[in-house]
Order: C-alpha cells, then structure tokens, then sequence
C-alpha cells in the first residue's frame, strides 16, 4: 500500500454508477487525472443478450444438469 488517500471511495463510485443507471446513461466514464480514465459500460452490448450469458459453457447450472433430463 502507498499510504497515501485514494482518489475516489468505492462508496462514491457506487453512487455515481447507480445514480447513472437510474437516469439511463450508456456509460460511466471517471477521469482520475494525470490522463488516466475509466470508462464503465452499464449496458450490455447488443450482441451479447441476457439469454447468452445463462447459457455458456461455465454456467453452473449447465454443467451440473443430468443427461437426459
């Protein structure tokens, strides 16, 4: 650790992001200075739906399903 203050707490990032959220913003960009910044996407892309994350290779669900079943 640096010992030095952070720039932003996690707390008023949080705040930022579902303040964004509720007001329909694509995205959250934070700008930390010294050129350095975040871009936070709040929507999925459209080529990746809801309906695809559930159903990848990874998903718990899939890959404790019996055969057959």
């Amino acid at each position: 650790m640096s010992g030095r203050p952070a720039v932003i707490r996690q707390r008023d990032l949080k705040q930022a992001i579902m303040a964004a959220q509720k007001a329909g913003a694509p995205r959250v960009e934070l700008r930390l200075g010294g050129g350095v910044s975040v871009v936070i996407p709040l929507h999925a892309p459209d080529n990746e739906s809801a309906d695809n994350a559930d159903d990848s290779n990874n998903s718990f669900d899939k890959i404790m399903k019996k055969p057959g079943a």
